[in-house]
């Protein structure tokens, strides 16, 4: 099996390939980036076409025209392919991504809002053949996810994730490893925070405290198990 993904950025293309390899057993060299661009650095972006890096509207460009999806499910490669499609919920009533947040913060509203950005995606994806794609809809963020592996409670809820997981971090580490994690580019960085999701019971586990991790680990068991 090979697994194309596209995702917001770089780092959340980290967390995704380490679940990947957990929940799927692959390799590596199974999973391919279609976006963005693995080997560019971030602080290059302004000089660079849009085409070589990502946010939601670029995904939202490559799901509705993109070649990047057909050229990567028409390879002539006699073999399974999927495209995992990332996305995060926070952005998600800007214009053109136009999905209304329910109101609260309870797990039941991140079941809800999920299902609604699930349904924008179908919309985007229209046109193509669905049981080709899986969703990593993360609410709010990607770093909820991560927050799972730091913390023992449930993360769905958390509506400024990256400023939980600095905390979490700032506490666990000492000044060098902060420090360190500080120099890191968007990949590595998350790569490193991410990595015990390459174990599966660690990466079920994590699942029990974020619906969004859990709903896709759902997705991808429902074929492949």
């Amino acid at each position: 099996m090979r697994i194309g993904i596209i995702a917001e950025g770089r780092g959340d293309l980290a967390v995704i390939s380490n679940i990947l390899r957990g929940r799927l057993g692959l390799d590596f060299e199974d999973i391919q980036f279609l976006r963005p661009q693995y080997a560019l650095d971030e602080t290059d972006l302004h000089a660079m076409p849009e085409e070589q890096f990502s946010n939601w509207g670029l995904v939202k460009k490559e799901c509705s025209t993109g070649s990047l999806l057909e050229e990567f499910l028409n390879s002539p490669v006699d073999e399974e392919r999927l495209v995992v499609i990332h996305i995060d919920t926070a952005e998600a009533e800007l214009p053109g991504y136009d999905v209304t947040r329910p109101s609260g913060s309870t797990g039941d509203s991140a079941i809800e809002l999920h299902r609604r950005v699930a349904a924008k995606l179908d919309e985007w994806l229209s046109g193509r053949k669905l049981d080709q794609f899986r969703y990593a809809i993360a609410i709010e963020e990607t770093e909820a996810w991560i927050l799972t592996l730091y913390q023992k409670k449930e993360t769905s809820t958390a509506r400024d994730p990256k400023k939980a997981l600095k905390k979490v971090l700032d506490q666990r580490h000492s000044d060098k490893e902060r420090k360190q994690l500080s120099q890191m580019r968007a990949y590595e960085h998350h790569d490193r925070l991410s990595r015990d999701f390459r174990k599966r019971s660690t990466l079920e586990d994590c699942a029990t405290r974020n619906h969004s991790l859990r709903l896709f680990l759902e997705s991808l068991s429902a074929r492949h198990e």
